[in-house]
């Protein structure tokens, strides 16, 4: 692609070249313009580095771990595990998108989308942010969907598999939200180390180290400190009253000029 913007003379009158010539390309790619847009060139070229970049990868994992229209799983988390494992392995991550469920509860198809689909909608409220958070859809179409309507297994009926956007590379995929879930195990682990008044993110280094690295660990010391979090909300929930008034009597046996009043209704 080379870009000319110098300027000549035609029949004696002053030109402004600004037309981009194009090498070994069809010219049928814009086909009702000779004026070619630089954003739109962008943005070709920055799918089709995409799409071949999804190529290799399929080239790297094997041919069983890749989703095709027509395999059959027992139930619906099967299946958004099965996916959930293969994006694993591109990088990126996925959710549960539309579904169809009759009145028993049983879901008849279900939509597994990229976490990139869609876009985020407009808020009126975006001019009084001075910082927006990042960007995080692009409307990525990358998707598989499942339904059970004929043979009563989920079978995979629809799956695309290009991206709009980069994917992670493999040592990153388990920052994705999609691959980060905390065990039972690791819960009570954190447990023990918050009881012994052990910080999070040294709690996290430390099963980090048991299990050969934090790309193995399965969670982020953010999820660590969000678990928690609501742990504690959930214990105060169930004893608020009961738990603000045990902690005024520890306060006044440590502080002698500490004092409180409690009122009751009626």
């Amino acid at each position: 692609m080379m870009d000319s913007n110098d300027d000549y003379f035609v029949d004696g009158e002053f030109q402004s070249c600004r037309r981009l010539e194009f090498e070994g390309r069809d010219n049928n790619i814009f086909p009702e313009s000779n004026t070619i847009d630089e954003n739109e060139v962008r943005d070709y070229e920055a799918t089709v580095d995409i799409t071949k970049n999804i190529e290799v990868i399929h080239g790297e994992i094997d041919d069983k771990l890749i989703p095709k229209v027509g395999m059959k799983f027992q139930t619906e988390d099967e299946a958004y595990d099965f996916y959930n494992a293969y994006a694993y392995r591109v990088g990126f991550s996925i959710r549960k998108s539309k579904g169809y469920k009759v009145k028993d509860g049983t879901m008849i198809n279900r939509i597994f989308c990229c976490s990139c689909e869609g876009y985020r909608e407009k808020n009126k409220k975006d001019i009084n942010v001075k910082i927006h958070r990042a960007e995080t859809r692009f409307g990525c179409l990358a998707k598989m969907k499942i339904d059970c309507h004929q043979i009563g297994k989920y079978q995979v009926v629809e799956f695309i598999a290009h991206h709009t956007h980069v994917t992670s590379s493999p040592n990153k995929s388990h920052l994705h939200r999609s691959h980060r879930k905390l065990t039972p195990t690791q819960s009570a682990e954190i447990d023990l180390a918050d009881s012994c008044g052990i910080a999070p993110k040294a709690s996290c280094d430390m099963m980090a180290r048991g299990v050969g690295g934090r790309e193995n660990l399965g969670f982020i010391p953010r999820d660590c400190r969000n678990y928690l979090r609501t742990r504690r909300t959930t214990q105060m929930r169930q004893g608020d009253a009961g738990g603000v008034f045990e902690y005024l009597q520890l306060m006044q046996l440590n502080d002698p000029f500490f004092f409180f009043l409690c009122y009751t209704s009626g």
